[in-house]
């Protein structure tokens, strides 16, 4: 369905007066600092917002800068962070802290292509600093705007993602486009919440190597150091899992920095 100029006039304006009087309270849409709006940016993604205000809070606190967070210890990077999962995302905010720092003299890029050059950064991440901390003239796509465009133009059918970003820049409103992705955001949560939209959504089971990976960090968090058997001996009080599984899946969090082995032990990097 293409909406035709009544119907996004209507619509605009529905959604604006709406945000007018029910928009949320959040400490990050008091700032317009790009290293704030990054951290609550990536700490909000799939996690309820009720939990990331005293995380959010508790991270500027101890990295209150970019230059904190790049210089600070993956181990403290990690204790932050821990209860949000994900523990990737951690890393990564500090990769891109350390290329903003070292490549751009902890300046933040302004424009979406330049931002998701960033390691671990993708095109809602990227659109979400532009527009919100540079006030960049573009829609933001997140999973709670694709359920108002998929509700108000496409009856609760669930469209290509292309057409999706048609009818997102088609509107965007000239001029507002910080509240206007903010009020999408508010109105999915706060009134479409309980309607029965498509939307993609990604599964989430026990016996995942997500679940595995965020459990080895928040018991290193604790112990600093454990042994390969320790900690299969650890799952299979809990959650069983095979010791050739385990092992490729502390091969692959190595490689991806989040653990070091050294002699069969496990513990956190050091740097």
């Amino acid at each position: 369905m293409d909406p035709t100029p009544e119907h996004i006039l209507l619509f605009q304006k529905m959604i604006l007066t709406w945000y007018t009087k029910n928009k949320r309270d959040l400490p990050w849409r008091k700032t317009r600092d790009p290293y704030k709006i990054f951290i609550s940016e990536v700490m909000s993604q799939q996690t309820q917002l009720t939990r990331v205000v005293p995380k959010y809070d508790a991270w500027l606190k101890r990295f209150p800068t970019v230059y904190e967070l790049a210089h600070a210890p993956v181990s403290e990077v990690l204790k932050f962070w821990s209860g949000l999962g994900y523990n990737r995302r951690a890393l990564n905010l500090q990769k891109a802290a350390k290329v903003i720092v070292g490549e751009y003299k902890g300046e933040f890029p302004h424009q979406v292509e330049e931002l998701k050059k960033l390691p671990g950064i993708g095109k809602y991440t990227a659109s979400s600093v532009a527009c919100f901390a540079f006030n960049e003239q573009i829609p933001v796509i997140d999973t709670n705007i694709r359920k108002v465009i998929t509700h108000e133009f496409f009856k609760g059918e669930l469209p290509a993602e292309k057409i999706i970003e048609d009818v997102a820049g088609k509107i965007l409103p000239k001029g507002k486009a910080y509240e206007w992705n903010q009020a999408l955001m508010d109105y999915s949560s706060l009134i479409l919440k309980d309607k029965k939209i498509p939307v993609p959504k990604q599964s989430h089971f026990l016996s995942s190597n997500r679940y595995y990976r965020g459990q080895t960090i928040k018991l290193l968090l604790k112990v600093s150091a454990i042994s390969i058997t320790g900690l299969w001996d650890f799952f299979d009080e809990r959650n069983p899992i095979e010791r050739r599984r385990l092992e490729e899946i502390l091969l692959a969090m190595q490689k991806d920095g989040l653990i070091r082995i050294k002699k069969d032990k496990i513990s956190l990097p050091r740097g």
